[in-house]
């Protein structure tokens, strides 16, 4: 899904969009719309021929006004350009036929201030995806980095950190429609400052996936491992869920994921439902629909020895107008609410997190656009230590070389 997203990003560029999520797990304002390309299909000669190995580099820039660069209650406003090259290179094919392949895609981000110069900084982003494919056996390994500096609501400012994941997976297809899975990962969270407390998650994974029909794929999962955060007691996490990827007609895609996590820790335990969902519809050309919701918990970085659960919903619908123009419009809300899992002390912070933003694009060819993008977003935070109003206006521009 990341060496996607990547991809994706070097090849139709196009205004408000990110390569990856600022801060993977709260809502920041960029949908997931994967399931249905955001820019079309572009005009390719080597539609229709297989493709072994290709390189795809491409550049994005961004100049925007933002009123609240920290996302705090105490607003700070600043002039902000990013630039962000990107490049991808990838050999062989992980979906079809058998043998080795290997992806590998990088983006570093230069974000400069005009007023905060001492902020200045670049954010990297590296993804990885290799492995193997055999008739009945599939092996997997991917991973991505990431080095960032942006505000996140957890933390209320600009918070640096180093972010990694990765995962190995076997599947075995031990019948036509049937197969196996087991997989093994790890994820840590590092922050440059110390008053905020470096997390880890190690875990294992066993699922049976079914394919029903061409456009029906079913399966269940279980996940078991142990999240550590500094300064609190381990988290003992059991996560059974059920999927559904399923694509009811041609312009519809669905993709939902529910279930429940138990987790055990210091102060006793608790179970929760999760949801990961993800919706596309193209219901005429030129006329794009996703919707994107969650729930899930999370550990906080900011309050030590405490959790958030949190839930959201995101909108977005894309409207081609004419042969170059398209404008864009998303929206959602989230709400995160915090319990305390180790050690001593009150809780109970709730944050609730809106925005809305719309922009309008311009593509002069397949390979270059600029568009122009208003953003607004406000959690009402029953903490003020954490509230904040934001509004953003700026101008992008995306290349493919």
């Amino acid at each position: 899904m990341t060496i996607a997203a990547l991809a994706a990003g070097v090849m139709a560029p196009s205004s408000g969009e990110e390569l990856t999520s600022k801060a993977p797990g709260r809502l920041e304002g960029e949908v997931d719309s994967r399931i249905v390309p955001q820019a079309g299909p572009r005009l390719d000669e080597m539609t229709g021929k297989k493709r072994t190995e290709e390189l795809e580099m491409g550049i994005a820039i961004s100049a925007a006004y933002d009123d609240n660069i920290f996302l705090s209650p105490n607003a700070q406003s600043d002039f902000v350009v990013k630039v962000a090259p990107s490049i991808k290179w990838r050999k062989g094919d992980p979906v079809e036929g058998e043998g080795g392949y290997l992806s590998i895609a990088y983006k570093p981000t230069a974000v400069a201030y005009a007023d905060f110069s001492s902020n200045d900084r670049i954010d990297q982003v590296a993804a990885w995806e290799t492995g193997w494919r055999g008739k009945a056996i599939k092996l997997a390994y991917s991973g991505e980095a990431r080095a960032l500096g942006d505000a996140t609501a957890d933390t209320g400012t600009l918070t640096d950190r180093t972010e990694f994941v990765n995962e190995a997976r076997i599947s075995w297809s031990v019948r036509e429609r049937v197969a196996v899975e087991v997989a093994a990962g790890y994820e840590s969270t590092a922050y440059d400052d110390s008053k905020f407390a470096d997390s880890n998650y190690t875990y294992g994974e066993v699922a049976l996936r079914y394919a029903y029909s061409p456009k029906t794929t079913l399966g269940v999962a279980y996940k078991f491992g142990r999240f550590e955060v500094d300064g609190a007691g381990p988290q003992d996490v059991h996560r059974t869920t059920a999927r559904i990827e399923w694509k009811p007609r041609e312009k519809i895609a669905i993709d939902l994921e529910v279930g429940a996590e138990h987790r055990t820790f210091d102060s006793g335990s608790d179970t929760t439902p999760v949801v990961e969902a993800r919706i596309g519809w193209t219901p005429k050309e030129g006329t794009e629909v996703y919707l994107q919701g969650y729930r899930r918990e999370r550990a906080s970085a900011y309050l030590a020895g405490q959790n958030y659960t949190q839930g959201g919903v995101a909108l977005g619908i894309v409207q081609r107008l004419g042969d170059k123009w398209s404008a864009r419009l998303e929206g959602g809300v989230e709400r995160s609410e915090y319990s305390r899992v180790s050690g001593a002390g009150a809780a109970g912070r709730e944050d609730k997190i809106h925005f809305i933003r719309p922009a309008l694009e311009y593509r002069f060819t397949d390979d270059f656009s600029m568009g122009l993008y208003y953003r607004y977003s406000e959690n009402s935070s029953n903490n003020p230590a954490f509230g904040y109003e934001n509004h953003s206006a700026g101008v992008e521009m995306g290349y493919h070389f």
